[in-house]
């Protein structure tokens, strides 16, 4: 049955989700979007499309929460949510934590994505939103571990909020040097922080690496890595259509 399915990605401050058919190519949706839901996930959800026949969620907001979103999400499309968990192992992906299910599901997620795209090869997985995330799998499928650190605005507002650094309020500007005043040494600080953790991620991994960027900070940091990347804003949703279809097989590189 090539059924409809509404995929849905809720991250700490954006909602992605996908309309999709069941028997689609990886990617190939109907319809998508983004919504800010600034922690209001409820009137969020109300924005997606009315109808699907079956709902496949990833979310990152905690069991309390959780509670809270299937039953608004049985109240607003009448069926039961799937909800994305964490596993040992997806195909030859083998998760690194000795718990998985302690793993932020969108990391996971997101390696699912990134293999089923990359087949053979090791891979650097990077989400860069309001936290940095950097994951790292050997080429034989082995999660060697990741990292987890603030974002890049996220960095700058603890660096301003618990310091007396006098700063001007003005849009950061980005590039690949030291800052000249004050304003630019700190968007090039927190910069350089997501590049280097990024990068000494990237060399615990020996040969050729494919690396993938997501996340809203992605287009920022994609020009100043050194390597093989690509910039695939919808890992996590590819994760998920992925998990929801049953899919055995992977794309070769």
């Amino acid at each position: 049955m090539n059924e409809s399915r509404l995929l849905i990605d809720i991250g700490n401050t954006r909602l992605k989700w996908a309309e999709v058919r069941a028997r689609a190519p990886l990617g190939q949706w109907q319809a998508q979007g983004v919504v800010v839901h600034h922690g209001d996930v409820a009137a969020a959800l109300d924005e997606l499309p009315a109808r699907a026949q079956s709902l496949w969620i990833s979310h990152v907001l905690g069991a309390a929460a959780e509670a809270t979103l299937i039953r608004h999400a049985r109240a607003r499309w009448k069926a039961a949510p799937q909800i994305a968990r964490c596993a040992a192992q997806w195909q030859q992906l083998r998760n690194g934590y000795a718990q998985p299910e302690r793993m932020g599901v969108d990391r996971w997620l997101a390696m699912i994505g990134a293999r089923a795209q990359c087949a053979q090869g090791a891979l650097c997985v990077v989400d860069a939103g309001t936290a940095l995330t950097v994951d790292v799998v050997r080429a034989d499928g082995q999660h060697l571990g990741g990292l987890i650190c603030a974002g890049l605005t996220t960095q700058q507002r603890a660096l301003l909020g618990d310091t007396h650094i006098n700063a001007r309020a003005q849009p950061p500007h980005y590039h690949g040097g030291l800052g000249s005043n004050t304003e630019t040494c700190i968007s090039q600080g927190a910069m350089l922080a997501c590049l280097g953790a990024i990068d000494r991620a990237r060399q615990s991994l020996t040969g050729p690496v494919h690396g993938m960027l997501c996340g809203g900070d992605a287009p920022t940091l994609l020009p100043h890595l050194s390597g093989d990347w690509q910039h695939q804003p919808h890992l996590v949703l590819q994760g998920l259509q992925v998990l929801a279809a049953g899919e055995t097989n992977a794309a070769p590189c």
